[in-house]
C-alpha cells in the first residue's frame, strides 16, 4: 500500500477545470442535488419505519417492525451491484449518463412507494413489492455518490477540489435533514389515522418533483474534461471493474477503509444518537430530533470552510487529524453525554464537527487516489463496502455492544477503532493535493 498516493497521481497534464462562479455553481448542483436526493429518501423510510410496519404486515404480526427494518436494510446489500454497474457505465459511457439513470432510479422507486397499496388491500403482494423498490432505490443509490464526487472533482480546479467535491456531502446532510422534517411535520399536522390513512405517502410522493428538478439540472450538465480527454486517448476500458481489480487493489482497499471511518462518523451522531438519548433517559424524542438536526446544521455548515483548508494544508494533515480526534475524544464525549442534556448536545455537535472535518476531505482523496479510466468504479465499490462494513450495521453494533458489555459507553469504540483503521491506512499514503488527476 506503500505506494497508493502514486498510482493516480502520476505525472500528467492539467486538463480543463471550470473557474467562472457561473460554471461553478451549475457544477456544485449537479453534484449535490443526487446526494440530497439520497439521502431524503432514506431518512424518510426510517423515520416511518413504524407507520410503514403496520400498513405492510399483518396487524397481527409481532416481527413487522423488524421486517420493515429488514426491508430498509435490503437497499444496502444491493449497493454494491448498483455501483459496480453504474461505475461501469459511468467509466465507459460517460459521467452524465450515470448520473442520470441514478437519479431516475432513485426518484422513480422512492415515488413508487407513495403509490403501493397496503397489505389490507393487496395482500403478501404490498411487503414484496415495497422490497423490491427499495431494492431499486439502493441499486440506483449505490452509483450516486461516486458518480457525483468524480464528476465534481474532475471540473473542479486542481487547487479548490476539496471545497467543490465537499458540497456533495452537504447535499446528503440537507437530504437527512428534509426527510427528518418532512416526517416531522406530519406527525405535527396530521392525526394518528390521518397519517395512516393517506399522509405517509407525502414524503415518498414529494421525491417526484425533486427528481424533475434533478433531471433538468443534470440534462444541462457537460461531460467531464477527463472524461472527453479519456474518450480522445482511446483509453476508456471495456471492463472498468475488472481493470480496477487487477491494477488497483490498494486504493480501493483504502477506499474502504477510510470510507468505514466516514460512514461510522456519519450515522453514529446523526442517526443512532437520536435513540440512544431517549434509552438512557437523556432527552425525550422530540428533543433528541432537534439536538440531530442542530448538529446536522452545524456540520453542513462547516463542511465547505474545512474543504477549503484542505485545498490548503492537504488531504492528508486533515484526514490524520480527524481520525486521531476520534481516536481521542469519542470515549470522553460519550461520557458527557450523561451529565446533562446540553452537555449531550454539545457533545453531538463536536462529532458531527468532527465528521464535517472528515467528509471535507475523505471523497475528494478517493478521487486522486484513483485514475480517470476507473474511478467511479473505485469509488462506487469501495464505498459500498463500506456503507455494508460499518454505515447500515453501526446502529446494530453499537446497541449489541451495549446489550453485550452492559455499558453505555460501549458504542464509542466502533468510532475509536474506525478511527485507528483509516488512521493506519492514511499514514501510507502520499499526499495528492493540489496535482491534477490522473488520466490512466
Amino acid at each position: 500500500m506503500n505506494n497508493i498516493g502514486n498510482a493516480a497521481m502520476a505525472d500528467t497534464p492539467p486538463t480543463s477545470a471550470v473557474h467562472d462562479t457561473r460554471s461553478i455553481r451549475k457544477v456544485v448542483w449537479a453534484g449535490a442535488i443526487g446526494t440530497l436526493i439520497e439521502y431524503y429518501d432514506y431518512t424518510a423510510y426510517a423515520f416511518l419505519a413504524t407507520t410503514l410496519a403496520a400498513l405492510f404486515f399483518p396487524a397481527d404480526e409481532p416481527l413487522a417492525l423488524l421486517y420493515t427494518f429488514a426491508v430498509f436494510g435490503v437497499a444496502f446489500v444491493v449497493r454494491p451491484i448498483g455501483g459496480i454497474l453504474l461505475g461501469a457505465l459511468a467509466d465507459k459511457v460517460g459521467r452524465k449518463p450515470a448520473l442520470l439513470v441514478s437519479v431516475v432510479g432513485m426518484v422513480g422507486a422512492t415515488a413508487c412507494i407513495g403509490l403501493l397499496p397496503t397489505y389490507a388491500a393487496a395482500g403478501i403482494a404490498a411487503p414484496v413489492l415495497l422490497c423490491l423498490l427499495r431494492c431499486i432505490q439502493g441499486m440506483a443509490a449505490g452509483g450516486e455518490m461516486g458518480g457525483a464526487v468524480t464528476y465534481v472533482a474532475e471540473v473542479a480546479p486542481d487547487a479548490k477540489r476539496a471545497a467543490l467535491t465537499s458540497t456533495t456531502q452537504i447535499g446528503c446532510l440537507v437530504g437527512t435533514m428534509g426527510g427528518a422534517i418532512a416526517v416531522a411535520l406530519l406527525n405535527m399536522l396530521m392525526t394518528h389515522e390521518q397519517l395512516l390513512d393517506w399522509g405517509w405517502r407525502l414524503p415518498f410522493l414529494i421525491s417526484a418533483p425533486m427528481g424533475i428538478i434533478a433531471l433538468m439540472i443534470r440534462h444541462k450538465m457537460e461531460e467531464t474534461p477527463d472524461f472527453v480527454k479519456l474518450e480522445r486517448q482511446n483509453k476508456v476500458k471495456k471492463a472498468p471493474t475488472l481493470i480496477l481489480l487487477r491494477r488497483y487493489p490498494g486504493p480501493l482497499l483504502a477506499i474502504a477503509c477510510i470510507g468505514s471511518c466516514a460512514m461510522a462518523g456519519y450515522y453514529l451522531p446523526f442517526t443512532y444518537l437520536v435513540t440512544y438519548f431517549q434509552q438512557q433517559g437523556i432527552m425525550t424524542a422530540q428533543m433528541a430530533g432537534w439536538s440531530a438536526t442542530l448538529s446536522m446544521t452545524v456540520a453542513a455548515l462547516a463542511i465547505y470552510p474545512f474543504g477549503l483548508l484542505s485545498d490548503k494544508i492537504g488531504r492528508r494533515p486533515m484526514l490524520i487529524g480527524v481520525t486521531l480526534c476520534f481516536m481521542v475524544f469519542t470515549y470522553p464525549l460519550f461520557l458527557a453525554m450523561k451529565l446533562s442534556v446540553s452537555a449531550a448536545m454539545a457533545s453531538q455537535v463536536a462529532l458531527g464537527l468532527l465528521e464535517a472535518a472528515y467528509l471535507s476531505t475523505n471523497y475528494t482523496l478517493y478521487c486522486e487516489l484513483l485514475p480517470t479510466s476507473v474511478r467511479t468504479s473505485g469509488i462506487n465499490l469501495g464505498i459500498s463496502i463500506a456503507a455494508i462494513a460499518a454505515g447500515g450495521s453501526a446502529p446494530y453494533i453499537a446497541t449489541w455492544l451495549m446489550t453485550y458489555t452492559g455499558s453505555p459507553t460501549s458504542p464509542a469504540w466502533i468510532l475509536i477503532i474506525a478511527g485507528l483503521i483509516s488512521f493506519l491506512v492514511l499514514l501510507r499514503l502520499k499526499e495528492t493535493a493540489g496535482r491534477p488527476l490522473a488520466i490512466e
